[in-house]
Formats: structure tokens, C-alpha cells, sequence
């Protein structure tokens, strides 16, 4: 069972509001919609912000409200195993302007880069700005990823351990992504 540790936003989560919105909040679909934002790299709340119109319409307007909304989601996934990845994410939301993403414990944040002279050609680096890349050839950003689920299906990177002690010890991991569909 999830606890809110109000802190605060006591006197808001004593209101029938508070009560309300923390019920909605913890239910198993509204939890699988935070999750699921999460695990796309996006802000948590985006997954539940029509939700949360439709239920609570002006009410969650509030900036008092939206603020204990942010509290209660981050308790609510960090009690799910996962962790701060980000405040402050601009989000082009209506309630939301501003939301805080996360991840998982064991993810960790790369940038992939593309050769200009052949797309399939990446390396993949943990740093986006002033990354340590092959000499030779003329790379352009791609992609940033954290999930071992995206390093795998996109890139055939089955070893996340191994790919951290790679770009640590020589500042990148190159890769030649194979194509997905044959040419018609």
C-alpha cells in the first residue's frame, strides 16, 4: 500500500481535495499511466494530465494544487522503485508547464550520434555536449536513451554494464545498426 508523507501540503491533503485527488492519484490505472510516461522518457504527469481535467477540471488549475500533485506523484513512484531523473522538464500542457521525469535505478542516460555518410554507423557516448567521437567522419546528434529495453531493440546493446565501462574507457561505443525492413 502506497503512504503520502504530506509534508508541506498538509492542510491541502487534509481537504476533501487532497483526500480525492490522492485516491485518483493511487489507482492502478493512473499508476500504470505514470509509469508508462516514465518509461518513454517523458514527464510523469503527462501520462495522467486529461485524467485529471476531466476528474478535477478548474480545481487542479490551482498552483498550490499542481505543486502537491508533483509531491504526491514523486512519493508514489519512488515507493515503485523509481528514481529523480530530471525537475524542472518543460511540458506544452495544459494543466502543466513544468514536471519532473524519471527513470529507472539501473538506467543510465546516453546519446547516440550518427555518421553523416552512413546512418547505420552510430556511437553511442554519455555525454551529448562535447562527446568524445571517432575521428574521420562528420557525426550528428540522433538519439538520447536510458532504458536497457531502447539500447537493445534500437542499437543491439543486450549489455548495459558493458556498454557504461566501453564509453568510460574510450569516451564512446560504435555500432553498425542493422536494417529493419529490406529494400524494396
Amino acid at each position: 500500500m502506497l503512504t503520502y508523507r504530506p509534508e508541506k501540503f498538509a492542510s491541502l491533503y487534509d481537504s476533501e481535495l487532497g483526500q480525492r485527488i490522492w485516491t485518483f492519484l493511487t489507482r492502478d490505472d493512473n499508476i500504470a499511466r505514470l509509469e508508462t510516461a516514465s518509461e518513454l522518457g517523458k514527464p510523469a504527469v503527462e501520462g495522467i494530465e486529461e485524467q485529471l481535467l476531466a476528474e478535477f477540471r478548474e480545481d487542479v488549475l490551482a498552483d498550490r494544487v499542481k505543486q502537491m500533485v508533483g509531491h504526491m506523484v514523486r512519493q508514489i513512484l519512488e515507493q515503485r522503485d523509481w528514481v529523480l531523473d530530471q525537475t524542472d522538464v518543460k511540458v506544452q500542457s495544459v494543466p502543466f508547464s513544468k514536471a519532473a521525469r524519471y527513470r529507472r535505478p539501473d538506467w543510465f542516460t546516453f546519446h547516440a550520434f550518427r555518421n553523416s555518410s552512413d546512418p547505420r554507423d552510430v556511437v553511442i557516448t554519455d555525454r551529448r555536449q562535447n562527446p568524445t567521437l571517432p575521428a574521420g567522419s562528420r557525426w550528428t546528434f540522433y538519439a538520447t536513451f536510458a532504458s536497457p529495453l531502447k539500447a537493445a531493440v534500437a542499437f543491439g546493446v543486450n549489455d548495459i554494464k558493458q556498454l557504461r565501462q566501453q564509453v568510460h574507457s574510450h569516451g564512446y561505443h560504435r555500432v553498425k545498426v542493422q536494417r529493419m525492413l529490406r529494400r524494396a
